[in-house]
């Protein structure tokens, strides 16, 4: 699964560093840089991004005062210079608090907290589904989960392959991700999810399924070593 965020920090130098690390891991994808919260007001769209980076202590107006301008609030991993802040932080739906300077050590434990974070928030809300609808060639048509395979981004769109045909749709894979039964599906790319009882054979990185051959990101290689019970 890729999370979608937005980082918002008055600091160029931290910035950078916090999308250079980004850029390292398969897991999140940096929609926008904003050095003043006003701007992000303006330009950020909340109904693309999962989360936000976001520091609290900026001139005009700090984070804590950029979340509370917003009607909904969003998960947010804060960034501080000080640690002063972490009980606001926590009570306004914080994932993680970083102080600053971050180490990539210290970032990649906030990606596994941003992980089990929508994890935890997709578990508690599915129910679990025998079809789903989606829009192929303007109509909405409903698909058997269990004929699901494979699915896979591709520029705009998003193919599903099923056993008798393939269909594409223009939602997002996080869209589809949200879909499926939880225990049943894994991203195991960043363009692909698959259906895991239709895999049929590993061999390190590649899987394959109903004779196609699929990559695994060493992201997920681990998650889908121990889903599979692979010793």
């Amino acid at each position: 699964m890729v999370f979608k965020c937005a980082i918002i920090d008055d600091d160029p130098f931290f910035t950078e560093l916090i999308n250079h690390y980004i850029s390292q891991v398969d897991s999140i994808e940096c929609c926008g840089i904003y050095h003043n919260p006003f701007d992000a007001l303006n330009k950020v769209n909340f109904q693309e991004i999962d989360f936000l980076f976001l520091d609290i202590e900026m001139p005009e107006m700090n984070g804590l005062e950029f979340l509370k301008s917003l009607t909904t609030l969003p998960p947010t991993v804060f960034v501080s210079g000080k640690t002063t802040y972490g009980v606001d932080a926590f009570e306004n739906n914080a994932i993680d608090y970083l102080y600053k300077p971050v180490s990539f050590a210290r970032f990649s434990k906030c990606v596994n907290k941003i992980k089990a974070h929508f994890e935890h928030t997709r578990t508690n809300s599915q129910v679990k589904q025998q079809n789903i609808f989606i829009k192929h060639n303007g109509i909405h048509i409903r698909l058997a989960v269990d004929d699901i395979f494979v699915i896979r981004a591709h520029d705009n769109d998003v193919t599903l392959n099923t056993n008798v045909r393939s269909y594409k749709t223009h939602l997002r894979l996080k869209d589809i991700y949200d879909m499926l039964p939880l225990n049943d599906f894994m991203q195991v790319h960043r363009s692909f999810i698959v259906q895991l009882a239709k895999i049929d054979k590993v061999d390190g990185e590649i899987i394959e399924i109903n004779g196609r051959t699929i990559p695994v990101s060493r992201t997920y290689l681990g998650e889908l070593y121990e889903r599979l019970k692979i010793k």
